[in-house]
């Protein structure tokens, strides 16, 4: 066994030193500019599975005289290039890497941006909200005061005229609708709608929201389609699709209800 040991340890060392011989000769031979001798070792030594780092520079002094130009050995692939083409490797690594690096920061303000105008975008849409509630309200108590108004002008002048036609006629007095239903539906004549002008103020500044906020919705559809796909989520065809299929399943048209949507 233990003969077996120095039998091995004796093939590597012959094999090493054979090996550093190469580096050896080869120097030699280009000291004494023997071409065809340098390229043969050139060959040897492009061919070895594995150089020492102790023998790196040697290997490629040779190679370089042998090829005629600056060679490089590349560890991963275990094989000599030439300088030149080594460094424009290096230099087109360099602008594929700061070309990614300038992609993703670019990437990055983009999704930046779009989340603040998604944020921006929904906040000015909750406040269209908040604003057409509150003309809503407005226009409620206005269409109260007027109902209560007129409701008052009738039974004021109904009142004083049924107690004059009671004292002469109280079958007509309290059999008598007509006035009361035409008052009813078109307004007391001595009625003065006051609030009128206000009214179709809120009405017009209420459609406005309206149109605001249909258009503020579709602002905030295509800032959320541009940030998925900035992600890398989906497409913004993909997304404009989902969107379709979405509105067509909430769609009202089957009934006849052209436009009308579930929520």
């Amino acid at each position: 066994m233990q003969r077996l040991f120095y039998t091995i340890m004796t093939l590597i060392c012959l094999v090493t030193t054979a090996n550093a011989d190469i580096y050896d000769d080869c120097d030699n031979a280009i000291s004494a500019n023997n071409t065809d001798k340098v390229k043969k070792l050139s060959a040897t030594i492009q061919e070895l599975d594995q150089i020492p780092v102790a023998n790196l520079i040697a290997a490629r002094l040779c190679v370089s005289a042998a090829v005629g130009e600056p060679m490089v050995y590349v560890k991963k692939t275990k094989s000599f290039i030439p300088l030149s083409e080594f460094e424009a490797r290096n230099a087109q690594k360099a602008v594929s890497e700061a070309e990614k690096a300038a992609e993703r920061i670019a990437l990055e303000k983009l999704k930046s941006d779009l989340m603040f105008t998604i944020a921006v975008v929904e906040k000015r849409a909750a406040c269209v909200d908040a604003k057409s509630f509150k003309i809503n309200d407005e226009l409620e108590t206005i269409s109260r005061q007027f109902e209560q108004r007129n409701e008052q002008l009738i039974f004021d002048d109904t009142h004083q005229a049924c107690t004059k036609l009671y004292s002469s006629d109280k079958s007509a007095a309290m059999l008598n609708q007509t006035c009361v239903e035409a008052f009813q539906r078109m307004g007391h004549p001595n009625l003065v709608f006051s609030e009128a002008e206000l009214r179709a103020a809120f009405i017009a500044e209420l459609s406005g929201l309206v149109t605001l906020r249909a258009s503020l919705k579709e602002e905030l559809m295509e800032a959320k389609a541009k940030l998925l796909e900035a992600e890398g989520v989906v497409t913004e065809e993909d997304f404009n699709q989902q969107i379709a299929d979405d509105l067509e399943a909430k769609s009202c048209a089957e009934f006849g209800y052209q436009g009308i949507y579930l929520d």
